[in-house]
């Protein structure tokens, strides 16, 4: 079986980790894959190019689709025939129903990782995209969401019930799991110490993550306890940030936040934590709270996407856009204690082995492509 892989792009987020994360378990079951990216490589690219996945810079600068650049996803197509165009995200899933063109025969998916909570939040011309998306959506033979909410909320804005289905992101539990000696490696290079308690978060600066939020709830919680510490790792999460300047000079968070910008060492850093928070306002399945998940650090969620559903008991859960419901779920969570914190990350990274193992979710879309191409 050939599946063409064609993602909006290929740079660092959480929709294009998860398409590096599948694409080698598929390989490992004899499926021949390659992704166009419509824009360019990118750094998640050049690490899949890195570990011999093929990868095809298209050149677009979308929402500008270019003849040139249609013109090498079609050449593409006709010497690679596949059997499966799978689109991912909505640039890719547009990209996807045109190319059906040169591959009339190829089963054609979509693939959507976020909700649609506050639309409002994305420029005009992104909701035009989403617009023609769910036009198109009605061509294809399915479209894959990540979360039940997400799916809902987009069949309600038009898009294809009949081709609607749900299927998780998957995580690599060998990557992500915990490890005494890398933890305390990690807190000595960030200079924590054993009494420290750890509270971080982990994602790209951006006002549907509410970092806002997080920090008026960090100096809340600061205020409390003495010994509790701050960590923010993603783009734009620097002390350059004009926008969190203010929060950060509080002086409740004096010389306890560390702002670490953007990171390669995901895996390392969740292992100095001692509880993670996701302070989004919208998520799809919020890739960075199973990788916390599993490596067994115990989570605080806003109630968006299946957030809720991942934690399960082993975390807690508050509403969004509320900082002071997510300082009380720091604070429940500081005075649970090492034990009973101990007990809900051993259930959080059981939970995640159960229901989102990257062998079971690749297995689920090798029998979409089997089912649909038979």
């Amino acid at each position: 079986m050939r599946v063409l892989f064609i993602s909006s792009g290929l740079g660092v987020g959480g929709a294009e980790t998860a398409l590096e994360r599948l694409i080698p378990y598929l390989q490992a079951k004899r499926v021949v894959c390659e992704v166009a990216s419509l824009r360019e490589i990118g750094e998640v690219g050049a690490r899949m190019l890195a570990v011999g996945i093929s990868i095809h810079a298209i050149g677009m600068q979308p929402p500008k689709p270019s003849l040139k650049g249609l013109w090498r996803l079609f050449r593409l197509i006709r010497h690679f025939k596949p059997d499966v165009i799978q689109g991912w995200m909505y640039h890719g899933n547009i990209a996807a129903q045109i190319a059906r063109l040169a591959a009339p025969r190829a089963v054609v998916l979509g693939a959507i990782h976020q909700t649609l909570v506050r639309p409002e939040m994305d420029p005009w011309t992104t909701r035009a995209v989403i617009r023609l998306d769910a036009l198109l959506s009605h061509l294809a033979n399915r479209t894959i969401y990540v979360a039940h909410g997400a799916a809902e909320q987009h069949v309600a804005r038009g898009y294809s019930k009949r081709a609607a289905m749900v299927v998780p992101n998957g995580f690599d539990t060998q990557r992500f799991a915990p490890d005494s000696e890398t933890r305390r490696a990690m807190r000595a290079e960030l200079r924590f110490s054993d009494a420290d308690f750890v509270i971080g978060t982990v994602g790209r600066y951006h006002p549907v993550k509410d970092h806002a939020g997080f920090l008026r709830a960090a100096i809340e919680v600061a205020q409390r306890f003495a010994h509790v510490r701050f960590v923010m790792a993603g783009a734009g999460l620097d002390m350059h940030n004009v926008e969190l300047a203010p929060l950060l000079m509080h002086r409740a968070l004096h010389g306890r936040v560390s702002m670490l910008g953007a990171r390669d060492d995901v895996p390392r850093l969740m292992q100095a934590l001692d509880l993670f928070v996701l302070s989004s306002l919208s998520e799809g399945l919020p890739n960075v709270v199973a990788e916390a998940m599993s490596c067994g650090v115990p989570c605080v969620v806003t109630r968006v996407g299946d957030a809720s559903w991942m934690v399960g008991d082993s975390g807690w859960v508050v509403a969004p856009q509320n900082s002071v419901e997510l300082a009380a779920g720091m604070v429940e969570a500081i005075e649970a204690g090492p034990e009973q914190l101990a007990m809900r990350g051993t259930a959080a990274r059981a939970r995640i082995g159960a229901e989102l193992a990257i062998e079971d979710v690749a297995q689920r879309y090798l029998d979409l492509y089997r089912n649909l191409t038979l």
